[in-house]
């Protein structure tokens, strides 16, 4: 073969390769130009963090109050790549759902005209989270996994009888595994949830019948960060295990969305704060309901951080409509609504 035919042939395949497989040359190229890119990147990052460390010797300190590492733990892992990290100090991968009345935040609200305990009722909640390990840069995805250990209580209280007494209390103990990449998260998660009515509720009403409400389940939850205003959610759940006393479905499905509206809202450099409206609605069905599901709206305003663990506050207006979602009341439906301001991520 002459050296005019395989210089045909080679300049041919050249060009079926690039006409057929663009992406592959063009990846390419972006990729080796990426690399060094970041590789740039990270080393003035890193220059940055240590003479930021070189000039606060007190950040090691248990005792100092004005300043931290200035990486996130998920950061701080990738670029020394580390596989991951024990304790990791960040926001939560899946963040709470937040027209979802069983999500874990501190709050407290004041219920209007609910048709199942009193017409008047503050319910409050407070939790905890125990972040135990974070896998960094994981699989084709570069996502994060984690695990982690959560507990909270929600709570009722009448505040319009004598000693404002405890109506129900429902307790609960979690342990999420979650995925997160790009705008996607996925989460696994068993937990237990028991309910306790109040001693002073009981002996108020001595013909009231208690029961045991107490579950083990699981649950698979995706969501997706549809736009910058949009985030989308659904999951399902299966009973594993419950109290013979008080029998519910044993699967049940939830979808929902958020909206915020940033064109609307404010961004604060100075304090590193921003806020914007809020709009969400979440729908809940069990296996055992009959003539209603669980919906529940919400409107109001969020504030939140650019910085640290990045907390939010919230102030909104609620309104429920379906089902109790209160321990053993929880199969009498109802309709309220209701004044809330909670405190999470």
């Amino acid at each position: 073969m002459s050296i005019h035919t395989k210089l045909f042939l080679f300049t041919l395949g050249s060009f079926l390769s690039v006409a057929f497989f663009p992406k592959s040359w063009a990846q390419e190229g972006e990729h080796s130009y990426a690399t060094s890119m970041i590789e740039v990147n990270d080393s003035q990052a890193i220059d940055e963090v240590d003479l930021y460390r070189a000039t606060r010797p007190d950040v090691y300190k248990d005792n100092c109050w004005y300043s931290t590492e200035p990486q996130t733990d998920c950061e701080y892992a990738r670029n020394h790549h580390l596989w991951g990290i024990f304790m990791p100090e960040g926001p939560p991968l899946f963040r709470p759902l937040i027209a979802d009345p069983r999500q874990l935040t501190y709050s407290v609200g004041w219920r209007f005209n609910d048709r199942v305990i009193e017409r008047n009722v503050i319910d409050v909640s407070f939790y905890d989270r125990f972040a135990i390990f974070r896998w960094c840069d994981l699989w084709k995805w570069r996502g994060d996994l984690q695990l982690e250990i959560e507990g909270g209580l929600w709570a009722i209280f009448d505040p319009l009888h004598d000693s404002s007494p405890l109506v129900d209390a429902d307790y609960y103990v979690g342990f999420p595994l979650s995925y997160a990449f790009d705008d996607w998260v996925i989460r696994l998660r068993g937990y237990h949830i028991s309910t306790h009515i109040g001693d002073e509720y009981l002996l108020n009403h001595p013909h009231f019948d208690r029961r045991n409400p107490s579950i083990e389940a699981f649950d698979l939850f995706v969501s997706n960060q549809f736009t910058k205003d949009i985030r989308l959610y659904g999951g399902i759940g299966f009973n594993a295990c419950q109290d013979d006393s008080f029998r519910t479905g044993k699967i049940y499905l939830q979808a929902g969305m958020e909206l915020r509206f940033y064109e609307l809202g404010y961004n604060d450099y100075c304090n590193r704060l921003y806020g914007v409206p809020i709009f969400g609605m979440n729908f809940f069905y069990q296996t055992h309901f009959k003539n209603h599901i669980n919906q529940t709206y919400i409107l109001g305003y969020e504030w939140g951080k650019f910085s640290g663990l990045r907390h939010k506050l919230r102030v909104f207006l609620e309104y429920h409509d379906g089902y109790s979602v209160d321990g053993q009341f929880s199969k009498q439906p109802t309709h309220y609504f209701s004044i809330r301001t909670c405190y999470s991520y």
